[in-house]
């Protein structure tokens, strides 16, 4: 350390001898405070530093001109007549502030190392709590493997890698991938034979689950690749592989590229990968998961939504179909029409609700329909197979009922139509006559697969041309909104509706229907909404049978009967 009385400045000692005791002790004092003590004189030249200032600034001694080289952003400063200044110089971050004393520049200078390292730790570490908290805002935003995928190497570059690959696992002898090439870059994916992967063998380790830390990739490795391969990173730089964890195995592998010059990783940084690696295997993992349910979701109700409805002579057809929101397309209300078989013309149909709602109910709906097409080969009397799906349904042991009506509908002459009706627990089909008058057709019985020994009802009705037998499920009536939100649809305002279409279509009315329904619930939540139409036809139209009559097409349906076959003899008398 340099001498106090050669450190002492001559021009601002305030006259006191150069060796007074008050002197040398004020010289003492100030080698030992913290900061750094500069004093130049109005030249700039140093006329006195203490002992910390020796530490900051090497070189410098009294007499000297602070130059940069030497006194680094001091020196800066006092050519500047600058009043502060903030930097780096020797390892060290120092901040300074000039005040005058007399004609004297005194600097008072603090090694600010510590702060200043701290300050930008905090700020790295703000940067990473950023970049993870929008790694996982970005990666939850979608449940589509394929742009999850590609916002995982979004999000890599560059706040991780100056490039990134992403290579999911195998599937089919082919592997998917997705690379961003470098900053700004577009994501550019495709597809690899499965084989590729054993030409890397830290990349095939990392999908097979054995290694589930990162590591980094031999170099030439990865041009085994080929077009899928990220940028060589060159001498002195990093491809880092790392699995990305998933379900019970690792839904992809990242490989990051740092070029030459980017530095070691620190700890955090390497805890900023796993952390992400983690989130990015999670995110693929459940979109993965999503795509498997939604395509076994869409083969399953592809098998049990309404067949197409069959073209047949003498008879239209319309119907709307409508699942619960809530149940994910699947329901439990359906309707099934198929061509009569035994060569009489005409359809067989059936409508049904069973209770419940979602996959549940849509299993029991797909039992019930299944069922119904096996006893429809071997059995033709409804009564008996309704009574035969109630057994079926009571040793299932499901808890699980139904209602249905079902029936069939034949021409009957002169564009007329009988339509033989049995059910039970099922709303009553409503018949919209020519002049729209609306009547009820009470088949009654009881609920299917509810009790043994059930009962259930059967009742005839005609069409004359144009009229119609709408088929409902309760979703129908009991649809709640209106004005309170709270009010049934219920069995008038059906009817009412229903009148309104009278001349119209079998399909227009059914869509209809649906139509005014939907208007009624306003996007609230409903039950499964299922409408069936039949209506007699004018390409029907031939001469009545010798041995039948034409009844009035307001002939008021049978009562409900315990047995019967699908006659085809004349409305209210069904054998």
């Amino acid at each position: 350390m340099t001498d106090a009385r050669a450190r002492r400045p001559a021009s601002c000692d305030g006259g006191q001898a150069r060796d007074h005791p008050g002197r040398k002790l004020l010289d003492a004092l100030l080698d030992l405070v913290d900061q750094a003590v500069v004093v130049c004189d109005a030249s700039g030249v140093v006329s006195w530093c203490n002992g910390p200032a020796a530490v900051c600034f090497p070189g410098l001694r009294p007499g000297m001109t602070p130059e940069p080289e030497v006194a680094g952003p001091l020196g800066q400063a006092v050519a500047a007549s600058a009043a502060r200044f903030d930097a780096e110089f020797l390892g060290r971050w120092l901040t300074g502030r000039r005040s005058t004393v007399q004609d004297c520049s005194v600097w008072l200078v603090s090694d600010d190392t510590g702060i200043h390292g701290c300050a930008v730790e905090l700020r790295a570490e703000r940067h990473r709590v950023a970049f993870l908290s929008e790694a996982g805002r970005r990666l939850g935003a979608s449940l589509h493997h394929g742009r999850t995928a590609r916002s995982v190497v979004e999000l890599a570059v560059p706040a991780l890698a100056d490039a990134a690959l992403l290579v999911l696992p195998p599937r089919g002898g082919h592997v998917d991938w997705h690379r961003c090439a470098a900053p700004g870059a577009a994501v550019e994916a495709g597809t690899l034979p499965a084989a590729t992967l054993e030409r890397v063998p830290r990349l095939a380790k990392a999908l097979s689950g054995l290694s589930l830390r990162p590591a980094p990739c031999r170099p030439g490795d990865l041009g085994a690749l080929g077009g899928a391969a990220p940028p060589d990173p060159g001498p002195g730089g990093e491809s880092l592989v790392t699995a990305l964890p998933g379900g019970g195995a690792p839904a992809g592998a990242l490989v990051l590229v740092r070029a030459s010059g980017a530095g070691e990783r620190s700890a955090a940084d390497s805890a900023v990968v796993r952390e992400f690696a983690f989130r990015a295997g999670l995110a693929l993992s459940t979109a993965g998961l999503y795509a498997q349910q939604a395509h076994t979701a869409a083969l399953l109700q592809s098998g049990l939504d309404p067949a197409p409805l069959p073209e047949v002579p003498g008879v239209r057809l319309g119907a709307a179909y409508r699942p619960a929101p809530e149940a994910l397309g699947f329901g439990g209300d359906f309707y099934q029409v198929e061509p009569a078989r035994d060569g009489g013309g005409g359809v067989r149909f059936t409508l049904g609700d069973v209770c419940g709602k979602g996959v549940e109910a849509a299993v029991l709906s797909g039992h019930v329909r299944q069922s119904l097409r096996t006893l429809a080969l071997v059995e033709s009397r409804p009564l008996r197979v309704l009574d035969v799906l109630n057994r079926s349904l009571l040793e299932a042991d499901s808890g699980r009922f139904a209602s249905l009506v079902m029936g069939a509908a034949r021409p009957a002459g002169r564009g007329a139509l009988d339509v033989v009706l049995a059910g039970g627990g099922h709303p009553p089909p409503l018949v919209l006559r020519r002049d729209g008058v609306v009547e009820a057709v009470d088949v009654g019985g009881m609920l299917v697969g509810a009790l043994p020994g059930a009962e259930f009802g059967q009742a005839a009705v005609r069409l004359a041309r144009d009229e119609l037998i709408l088929l409902y499920s309760d979703g129908v009536t009991e649809a709640r909104g209106g004005p309170t939100g709270a009010e049934e649809y219920g069995a008038e305002r059906l009817a009412h509706d229903l009148a309104g279409c009278a001349g119209m279509p079998a399909g227009a009315v059914a869509e209809r229907i649906e139509l005014r329904v939907a208007d009624w619930l306003a996007g609230r939540a409903h039950d499964d909404i299922a409408v069936l139409a039949l209506q007699s036809s004018p390409a029907s139209s031939s001469p009545l049978p010798a041995s039948s009559s034409s009844p009035s097409s307001r002939s008021s349906p049978a009562s409900p009967s315990r047995s019967g076959s699908w006659g085809t003899g004349a409305p209210g008398a069904p054998r």
